[in-house]
């Protein structure tokens, strides 16, 4: 059996061509995370590079500095098996529509969303 190798890459190396892929990273709060890049985006604060990563299988970001290490594995060749980069597991060919609103009842204006006070309690 053939073992896995971890790689480390610099944050200043993340392309479009990592997005889809498992990767590790340490946080800022010391916490080590894995997880499926969705998107990333780099930006500046207060004059420094900052990428913003964003996961795919929950709704999860993460704010990283430059310096900072991505670690991803390399898997030996598996024909049965994707290696590290996202394979959808269904696709839609029509697009998915929501039912028809219902018609609100009456005009609705900013009076209308105050219960009105029970008669004699005012």
């Amino acid at each position: 059996m053939t073992r896995s190798r971890m790689t480390e890459t610099p944050i200043e190396d993340l392309d479009l061509g990592w997005i889809g892929m498992t990767i590790e990273v340490d946080t800022p709060d010391g916490s080590q995370v894995g997880f499926r890049l969705a998107r990333y985006e780099k930006t500046t604060r207060d004059g420094e590079p900052l990428w913003i990563l964003f996961s795919t299988d929950h709704p999860w970001r993460t704010e990283l500095t430059a310096g900072t290490k991505i670690r991803w594995i390399h898997r030996p060749a598996d024909p049965g098996r994707p290696t590290g980069y996202y394979v959808p597991q269904q696709q839609y060919t029509s697009p998915v529509t929501a039912p028809p609103a219902a018609p609100a009842p009456g005009q609705l204006n900013p009076s209308s969303w105050v219960t009105p006070p029970a008669p004699g309690t005012r």
